[in-house]
């Protein structure tokens, strides 16, 4: 009887798979600007780990000039005045953060430098925009990055708690993808999402009660 309500979760879910989360697209334009955007507190960071990803899909690097910013679209290139010296750097957003209230950017170590930040940590700066691209911008550097992800949401091995993940995924347009393991696991995960659309679509998963996420890159759709 369990294995016949298992099998009917998975035909059930493979009926509904196709449904997809599509963005528009529209021709790159750039757009300058000159006035100051945003003041307030910069910070830098880094990351410990070898091949961290930043939030459009890049392998973090260090040595560039970029930096994370909350709501700016990736690919933005902002200048960066730091008010106690007057110094300038202009970095590319390719990330997201800084997440300490009062913050309003985080500066590579490299850029962080320029401005004199890096031994300070933090100092008061001016934002102005000096290119906003209409489409985000997203590379992948990485062999394997193809600019797509699949969200593993959880792995269940009961059956009625699966079909609510499933179904809760569905009524909110996801395209959703299960897997039925040899340890007997059903394992559900949202498939074909948009590197410039990670970090919303992680959040609205969070909000939608799904904390333990596993990501990774995937074929295009």
């Amino acid at each position: 009887m369990r294995t016949h309500r298992v099998l009917h979760i998975v035909i059930i879910c493979l009926c509904f798979s196709s449904v997809t989360i599509v963005s528009a697209s529209t021709a790159t334009e750039v757009e300058q600007f000159s006035e100051i955007f945003q003041e307030g507190i910069a910070s830098w960071y880094t990351s410990e780990v070898d091949g961290a990803l930043t939030a459009n899909g890049e392998v973090f690097d260090p040595e560039l000039l970029n930096a994370a910013h909350k709501d700016l679209r990736f690919g933005t290139i902002v200048r960066v005045k730091n008010l106690t010296n007057d110094m300038t750097v202009d970095v590319r957003i390719n990330d997201r953060g800084p997440y300490v209230e009062g913050r309003i950017i985080d500066l590579t170590p490299a850029a962080a430098r320029q401005i004199d930040i890096y031994e300070k940590g933090i100092v008061p700066v001016t934002l102005t925009i000096l290119y906003y691209p209409d489409i985000p911008e997203s590379r992948y550097d990485r062999p394997g990055d193809t600019g797509w992800y699949r969200l593993q949401v959880g792995s269940y091995r009961d059956y009625d708690k699966a079909l609510s993940a499933f179904l809760k995924l569905y009524d909110h347009a996801f395209s959703v993808m299960t897997e039925l393991l040899e340890n007997g696991l059903i394992r559900i995960s949202v498939r074909w999402i948009e590197a410039s659309n990670l970090v919303q679509t992680m959040q609205k998963l969070e909000s939608l009660g799904f904390s333990e996420i596993l990501k990774r890159s995937e074929t295009a759709p």
